[in-house]
């Protein structure tokens, strides 16, 4: 018998809603089998088994769930399933029925996801218009129906052309939507970026197994000590923790879904280690089966919009940091030698989205410029690939 643990999606939330199950209690899975859709604060993912096995459900559709926990169990037989059911040890765990408790009585108050909370906090949605959803569980999806029926209400229907073609959000989109709107209305971001001359890493890379994100991981990271607080955690008061070890996410998209997973203590490993972590990373997007603790204790933010012709991206920073760093793709630049001869070079744009209530303009200056020397400098390219 094994567990199926719910993995952490995202660090933003301690757990998320369980919005269905996509196989029968009892069923035969195979190992990467989508069994279950959850919702978190960022987005609806995908809960795929991590083995083959018999299913038994541990929680219902609609149940919020914490992270790490076990939702279900995967048997290796039937007969071990039903061997486990007529055991004492069944007779433990409570297990609800799916859709039991969705029609709402005028009981107690409906219970929201992470997303739903924020969608009605942002739009004003009161507990008594949640309740005439009807539903125990509440999620993104029924807040967003409320408030376009709202709008509708409003007669903003009528200043639509009747050729008009509306399109509604898909719930993945309505939980970002949720998550960007928090970190908009929460946190004052300010932007700075920089141009990073890439000939040098160019010309000592050579046939060397590493690339441009796992140096820039090295090159972020080797800042910790002389930048603290971009790698601390905003708390109450206007205080702030700083990390012990530079804990660098880096996003992850492969077309399931953003991820951010976490490359642990990232200055002191050798950057082959890091580049293996990476790797590893992107089949695990794909197959969505991340380990419990990869992206545990994030302290900084390496945000990739390195796709081809992107020159500067801004994008929000999380609640819980001070600081996301972007990397931009590489370009040709026409630059002038001494004696006013053009030539071309190898550039990149690397910039930094921060909280300003704790971060500086200046001091976000003094660190892109520290990041851009190491990257342009044959010497410290080679301190940190070593």
């Amino acid at each position: 018998m094994r567990e199926l643990l719910l993995p952490k999606f995202n660090n933003n939330d301690e757990g998320c809603v369980l919005v269905g199950w996509t196989v029968d209690d009892g069923a035969a899975v195979s190992a990467d089998a989508v069994v279950a859709e959850v919702e978190t604060a960022k987005a609806l993912e995908e809960l795929v088994a991590d083995a083959d096995g018999v299913l038994h459900r541990l929680v219902e559709a609609g149940a919020h769930c914490e992270f790490g926990r076990p939702v279900g169990l995967l048997f290796d037989s039937r007969q071990e399933r039903d061997d486990y059911l007529a055991s004492p040890a069944a007779a433990e765990v409570t297990t609800a029925p799916e859709g039991e408790g969705e029609d709402h009585d005028g009981g107690p108050d409906p219970i929201l996801s992470d997303a739903a909370r924020t969608l009605a906090q942002d739009h004003g949605i009161r507990t008594e218009q949640l309740r005439t959803l009807g539903k125990r569980v509440v999620k993104a999806s029924d807040v967003q129906r409320l408030i376009d029926q709202r709008v509708m209400d409003q007669g903003a229907a009528s200043a639509v052309s009747t050729d008009a073609v509306v399109v509604n959000l898909s719930p993945r989109q309505r939980a970002v939507a949720a998550v960007v709107s928090e970190a908009h209305r929460t946190i004052p971001a300010a932007f700075a970026a920089i141009a990073v001359d890439l000939t040098a890493f160019r010309a000592t890379r050579g046939g060397a197994p590493y690339g441009l994100v796992e140096l820039l991981v090295k090159a972020i990271a080797a800042r910790h000590a002389d930048f603290p607080l971009f790698f601390a955690t905003p708390g109450a008061d206007h205080t702030l923790t700083l990390a012990s070890a530079a804990n660098v996410g880096v996003t992850v998209d492969v077309g399931t879904g953003l991820f951010i997973p976490v490359l642990k203590d990232a200055a002191r490993r050798p950057i082959a280690d890091l580049t293996d972590d990476l790797m590893d990373f992107r089949v695990s997007a794909r197959r969505q089966n991340f380990r419990e603790d990869a992206f545990a204790d994030e302290a900084i933010t390496l945000s990739l919009h390195n796709d081809p012709d992107i020159i500067l991206a801004a994008p929000i920073v999380h609640p819980g940091r001070t600081c996301v760093v972007t990397l931009c793709a590489e370009r040709s630049e026409v630059a002038l030698t001494e004696d006013g001869m053009p030539f071309a070079r190898p550039v990149t744009t690397v910039a930094a989205t921060y909280d300003h209530r704790y971060l500086n303009g200046r001091d976000a200056v003094r660190f892109l410029t520290a990041v851009k020397q190491d990257l342009e400098t044959a010497d410290a390219i080679a301190r940190l690939a070593d």
